[in-house]
């Protein structure tokens, strides 16, 4: 792979159904980050937004969707993305693995082994004290040979070939060994079911990882690693920052009566679900072009409004939600859409931004409820890339937000 400037091969989507990823098409490399995200300045800050790019579609995808050119088709492929970043990393602190025999050798220096010097070596008596002229000491026999280094070698290349560009222009030397991934797999399974050190077994685990996606020699190296619904991505964040883990019992459901029968419907399902104070909060991530067009046909219209409604009037009115006094909880509802807080069009420099409210004219005008005002919210992208864990700081923060601007 050529020498990479990460300025030129990284770029920013300003729409909301681009692919977001990695892209591989021979020489060519192209890193596509999602709508809002703020690239950083220099190529070694840039470096840790691919690697952040990266987590955060693995943790929040249902599988990689990795993608190779064959024949003018493109097929799904396993890409072992964090096989190849564990192989480097590994490679960076502890070189190739060597396999290494334990020796025992007549010396002078050396670690003794006591057992085998006592039984083997004849001491001197003096003055009832036995004194040892010759040990019995253990030396450790690297075989730089060895199969399996062997194919750890093919693996640390085929992880630079892959991705290495992401940390460095360095590639190590070409494998002595050609590829044979029957021989390979053998070898790397044996190994695993015979070690208990716990980090050579993971070294084997994603070695095995790469070997079991090679392909043939012939083979296109063109690959993808990403999402064109990243939308879904965006949801998933906001749902591990703000909302509750068992949603269910907040989905409004429907049910057809025909001659006695009931034929139940599928919920309708608010994404997020966040309680706090005997309050209630509805929020529905909108990955949605506002926050970087500042354009009001880029907003939820409204069939997502009145759908937001519903669920917060559900679960204002639903007897299932009173407490012992016969009372149902407060319920505020938000739209949560993301933009760069350092852009031009938004510059706040807030992880948050309020920026107005929706209303549905089948409600009262000046919405008498809070649920009845659905909040309008931007959120930091990059910031929520980075952390999306949930805790009570972020989580004031949100409700401080909307009460401060819906709170009636």
């Amino acid at each position: 792979m050529k020498e990479l400037s990460l300025e030129k091969i990284c770029k920013v989507n300003t729409k909301t159904d681009s692919f977001v990823g990695i892209q591989v098409t021979g020489e060519d490399i192209s890193v596509y980050f999602p709508l809002g995200f703020r690239l950083s300045d220099s190529d070694m800050e840039r470096r840790k937004d691919v690697l952040l790019l990266l987590n955060v579609l693995s943790n929040n995808t249902d599988r990689e969707e990795s993608r190779i050119d064959s024949s003018g088709k493109q097929k799904d492929m396993s890409m072992p993305i964090y096989a190849y970043l564990f192989v480097i990393s590994d490679y960076y602190s502890r070189g190739y693995y060597r396999e290494s025999e334990t020796i025992n050798c007549i010396s002078k220096r050396g670690k003794i082994n006591w057992g085998k010097t006592i039984k083997t070596q004849r001491p001197i008596i003096d003055n009832d004290e036995l004194f040892f002229f010759d040990f019995v000491t253990r030396k450790q026999n690297v075989n730089d040979k060895e199969l399996i280094t062997l194919i750890h070698e093919y693996c640390v290349y085929e992880s630079f070939e892959r991705i290495g560009w992401i940390f460095t222009s360095f590639k190590p030397p070409k494998p002595k060994l050609s590829k044979n991934r029957r021989l390979f797999s053998n070898v790397i399974k044996k190994k695993i079911s015979e070690t208990f050190n716990d980090i050579n077994k993971q070294l084997f685990e994603n070695l095995l990882a790469i070997i079991n996606t090679l392909g043939d020699d012939n083979a296109p190296k063109d690959y993808r690693f990403g999402t064109r619904d990243f939308e879904y991505v965006w949801e998933s964040m906001i749902d591990k920052a703000y909302g509750i883990k068992n949603k269910v019992d907040y989905y409004p459901s429907t049910r057809w009566v025909i001659d006695d029968k009931e034929y139940e419907n599928h919920y309708l399902r608010p994404d997020s679900i966040m309680l706090a104070n005997g309050k209630v909060y509805v929020l529905d991530a909108k990955y949605y072009r506002y926050g970087e067009t500042g354009n009001g046909y880029n907003l939820p219209q409204s069939a997502d409004i009145n759908k937001q409604i519903t669920y917060g009037e559900y679960i204002a009115e639903a007897d299932a939600f009173q407490d012992a006094d016969g009372n149902n909880p407060t319920v505020y509802n938000a739209f949560i859409m993301p933009y760069d807080s350092f852009g031009d069009t938004f510059h706040t420099e807030r992880t948050l931004h309020y920026f107005g409210n929706a209303l549905s004219d089948w409600k009262a005008s000046d919405g008498i409820k809070p649920y009845e005002k659905v909040a309008g919210i931007l959120l930091d992208v990059k910031t929520i890339m980075k952390d999306y864990s949930h805790n009570d700081r972020r989580i004031n923060e949100l409700i401080e937000i909307i009460e401060n601007n819906i709170g009636l």
